[in-house]
């Protein structure tokens, strides 16, 4: 069954069944009027929400993007759970600085997205974090990958033909590691058919991507969720169109040099603000009484540069921890960009802010405060190397901690929400997090 038809049997069954905050007229008498003498209870509306998705497209999204298209339906019914809802999602990249009108890019500059990825470049190829500097060192991946051995365990062999894996590393020894133990090197899986990729990762619809006659750069690939998509689709989808989220997330993954450096919060405000340089499509897309709701995902923390504001090459993979204009910095202010949302509702108590982003993935306090101290000295180290550190995750998942994203969130106060992106089963608990959050917040109001 699909997203639409989910919605219509939600809405189906709340017609035959009582809404909450409704209740049937006592004693109708025979041309049905109330004979009671008590007033008659009118059915709540369901509640209205506006939805817009800040997705980012840099090339260490594609897992990702392809686990929200499929994970979607699960977000919904969980949204739904305890009663229905007047949806309506659109979805913009966190990329501000490219042009709208390149054959590659689209949802730039808060533009709503409407043409769905159908295929993933190279870097989204099968990969596993491991120490290498030659290919020898990753000759056990598949029994790695089929839980034969250990993923750091190098010397462990298994049974079975095994295909060839091919180490990517820095160039140096110095670069191997990062100063919070975050390994740059990674061991990526070779094939010569769809069929090697299939069996190995188990999956029907992965494929041995051949972008050259070069057989070193085929690799087997998870491709985008968007098989039957059509060439293009609404830029704002509601109940009779939902199935279509999983084309419009699908915001593109590429490396144009314009795209070095995610900036979410700017997109969200270019995307809504009235006033802004999207003004038509906020006026059409938010509407009198609607929840507010605007949800981040990334992998890496937010750059969002102020008007008239440049950052240095340098600083691309780090910059979130640049100073903002309050300080004499570049960046956006987190406090104005709560502001900013909040000023999009006559009610500022009807928005919402929701991230997926990255952090460290200990329980203890003080080891969190630990992991991230860590991640900011291997991001500010001298070696530029370190900048490609990560606080949690690993393989074809991992993350850098998004510290003005969980500030965001917690402007909000309990109508913000920050859960991790680095987790074994995928974006379904974060979103299942989130979708619950959002369901109890906007019930009966």
């Amino acid at each position: 069954m699909n997203l639409a038809n989910v919605s219509l049997a939600i809405a189906g069954l709340f017609a035959t069944t009582l809404p909450a905050g409704c209740a049937e007229t006592e004693n109708p008498g025979a041309d049905g009027q109330d004979t009671s003498g008590g007033d008659t209870i009118q059915p709540v509306a369901p509640p209205m929400i506006d939805m817009l998705w800040v997705i980012d497209s840099s090339p260490s999204m594609c897992a990702e993007q392809r686990d929200l298209a499929l994970s979607f339906p699960g977000f919904v019914a969980e949204l739904t759970k305890t009663g229905d809802v007047d949806l309506r999602v659109a979805v913009t990249s966190t990329d501000v600085l490219c042009d709208n009108d390149s054959v590659y890019i689209f949802a730039t500059q808060g533009n709503f997205n409407t043409v769905g990825a159908t295929q993933f470049p190279p870097p989204c190829q099968e990969r596993r974090e491991r120490l290498c500097m030659d290919d020898a060192a990753c000759a056990n991946m598949d029994c790695v990958v089929r839980g034969e051995c250990a993923a750091d365990d190098p010397d462990c062999t298994c049974a079975g033909e095994l295909g060839e894996w091919f180490c990517r590393h820095p160039g140096s020894d110095a670069c191997q590691t990062n100063p919070n133990g975050s390994v740059n090197s990674f061991c990526r899986r070779g094939c010569a058919t769809d069929e090697d990729c299939r069996q190995l990762f188990g999956a029907e619809d992965y494929l041995c991507q051949k972008p050259s006659h070069n057989t070193g750069d085929w690799g087997c690939m998870a491709p985008p969720a968007t098989v039957g998509c059509p060439a293009s689709v609404p830029p704002v989808l509601d109940s009779t169109n939902l199935d279509l989220f999983r084309c419009a997330v699908t915001v593109q993954i590429n490396q144009e040099k314009c795209k070095k450096y995610e900036q979410g919060m700017s997109a969200a405000l270019m995307a809504l603000e009235p006033d802004g340089p999207n003004g038509a499509q906020a006026t059409g897309f938010l509407r009198d009484g609607a929840w507010l709701v605007v949800v981040f995902v990334s992998d890496e923390g937010d750059c969002s540069v102020a008007p008239g504001r440049t950052i240095d090459e340098v600083d691309y993979e780090r910059c979130w921890f640049l100073p903002t204009t309050d300080d004499g910095g570049p960046l956006l202010p987190v406090a104005e960009v709560a502001a900013r949302l909040r000023a999009l509702r006559p009610d500022p108590g009807k928005v919402i802010v929701a991230a997926i982003g990255g952090d460290s993935l200990a329980t203890d306090p003080a080891q969190v405060a630990a992991d991230r101290q860590a991640f900011q000295a291997s991001l500010l180290g001298a070696e530029l190397c370190y900048q490609q550190s990560t606080i949690c995750g690993g393989d074809n998942q991992a993350a850098t901690w998004a510290p003005r994203t969980q500030a965001l969130a917690a402007a909000f106060g309990d109508r913000g929400v920050f859960t991790n992106i680095c987790n074994d089963a995928g974006l379904a608990p974060a979103l299942g997090q989130i979708a619950a959050a959002i369901a109890g917040l906007t019930a009966g109001r």
